[in-house]
């Protein structure tokens, strides 16, 4: 199974776009942060600070996007996926070079409750062509 659980940090940029299809598309960075205890220093030491790249689709990446902002703290929870592309060499006597990157397509984000509050608005579903309320539960 290729599910992975994250949290951080929302970095600088969060981009919406839309696809030729016109599905929505989310993209942003977390910034994961952590620190060890350093015994004979007697204090907290700061890891570097690690990116992740992730991406949302559809309704869900209009929800996220209307729902969180830079340096807000969230948990993500997705899959990882091949995120990977090959720079062409400007010089023919050079070969192309992979780029090797992940990233990772959220399926369920949400702040992280041990750093702020939040107030949840429940979302109206189409069905059939007509509104209905959200399911409770």
């Amino acid at each position: 199974m290729n599910e992975i659980t994250l949290t951080g940090n929302i970095g600088k940029y969060v981009r919406l776009s839309h696809s030729i299809t016109g599905t929505a598309v989310l993209s942003f960075s977390i910034g994961i942060n952590e620190r060890r205890f350093d015994k004979a220093q007697d204090r907290w030491i700061p890891r570097p600070t690690v990116w992740q790249d992730v991406v949302v689709f559809g309704e869900h990446a209009e929800n996220v996007y209307d729902s969180v902002t830079t340096g807000d703290r969230v948990v993500v929870v997705g899959k990882l996926a091949d995120n990977s592309y090959t720079k062409e060499s400007d010089n023919p006597a050079q070969q192309d070079q992979a780029i090797r990157r992940t990233q990772l397509e959220a399926q369920i984000i949400g702040p992280d409750l041990n750093y702020a509050r939040a107030k949840v608005t429940k979302m109206t579903r189409e069905h059939n062509g007509q509104t209905a309320p959200a399911a409770t539960g």
